[in-house]
């Protein structure tokens, strides 16, 4: 772009003040050496010398000034458009949040999950029991449990779109690592026969999980420890409703004498590993650990998901609820770990 269009651009008039003066000193000159040409010379030389350099000199100060200005328009609108999309950012949050700590939510989001996984096994029976027992000891209401029943045989129908659910739930309830392990351990647990968990249903669940927002870790675990965690809690629940009604059967237990789910003997489960790896499992132990190392991996866990100490982070009563079944599995596995240990001692 040439200097005539960059002023146009900039909207500075040019001044021919230094060719005015060129041209009276041009006069003066030729008077008194008697030579006319000066008058011509000495009006370009103004020009050249003064009137064009100081128009470049203004042109470029105002075009510099106004792509200053439109710089920092620009970083302005930048700074106004990534504040209003934190603020957005938050609202989603705080909505997402109220979303996770709603139970009915969460039933229906693990039975989404679980009918979905299922949704290619010809025979149900046994999943539909299993399914009944989690919801028993979820002590679910008729409304959470009619939710929960409509999700799990929506998500058996062949034409249902996973994509779709998919979005919703990261749009409404976001990616949160404790949330969706408990999602998919119950999922899992619904989707165990004795022990076992068909191939097909392993591929749907590695597929959904990481969809979900699970990682590929969290994933290994769960398959190593074959829902090991949601199993403990309930295991470590129905003893201390035992404990309370004088040790006698518990009404809540779910092995109903159909051998579904062995879940209290330490030898079952050959393909799943024993029971002591699967309580190392919940504790993020190894086989190596030693007695001093899994009680200080439990008061660890327990620091973090202990109920006095979530009831005094102001979250909601249904949070409180999901994250104390963590701290029963967490108990439950310490419970065992420290009487096996202790029987080698």
């Amino acid at each position: 772009m040439g200097l005539r269009e960059k002023g146009k651009t900039a909207g500075v008039k040019f001044s021919y003040i230094g060719s005015f003066f060129g041209f009276l000193i041009g006069l003066v000159l030729s008077y008194i050496c008697s030579h006319f040409l000066l008058v011509l010379i000495t009006p370009l030389a103004g020009y050249f010398l003064y009137d064009r350099p100081k128009y470049a000199q203004k042109v470029d100060k105002v075009l510099t000034e106004k792509k200053r200005q439109e710089e920092q328009a620009l970083q302005e609108q930048e700074e106004a458009r990534l504040k209003e999309e934190k603020k957005v950012q938050r609202q989603i949050k705080a909505v997402q949040k109220k979303n996770r700590e709603n139970k009915a939510s969460l039933y229906e989001n693990i039975y989404t999950v679980a009918g979905y996984i299922l949704a290619n096994v010809e025979d149900l029976e046994v999943y539909v029991e299993n399914a009944e027992d989690v919801i028993a000891h979820f002590k679910a209401s008729k409304e959470e449990r009619v939710l929960a029943v409509e999700a799990f045989n929506m998500a058996l129908n062949p034409e249902f779109n996973v994509d779709e659910f998919i979005a919703d739930y990261l749009l409404y309830i976001g990616k949160n690592r404790d949330y969706i392990s408990y999602v998919l351990n119950y999922a899992l647990m619904i989707a165990t026969y004795e022990d076992n968990i068909l191939d097909e249903v392993r591929e749907r669940l590695n597929y959904i999980g990481k969809a979900l927002g699970a990682s590929q870790a969290a994933l290994k675990r769960l398959f190593k420890s074959n829902g090991a965690e949601a199993r403990f809690a309930r295991d470590f629940e129905n003893e201390q409703y035992e404990r309370l009604s004088g040790g006698g059967s518990s009404a809540k237990s779910s092995g109903k004498g159909k051998g579904r789910r062995s879940s209290g003997n330490a030898n079952s489960g050959a393909k799943r590993g024993s029971k002591t790896q699967e309580a190392l499992e919940i504790l993020q132990l190894t086989s190596k650990a030693t007695l001093d190392d899994i009680k200080k991996a439990y008061k660890k866990m327990m620091l973090k998901y202990h109920p006095d100490r979530l009831a005094a982070q102001n979250l909601s009563e249904d949070m409180v609820a999901i994250y104390t079944d963590k701290a029963k599995a967490i108990q439950g596995a310490f419970d065992y770990l420290k009487k096996l240990y202790s029987d080698y001692t």
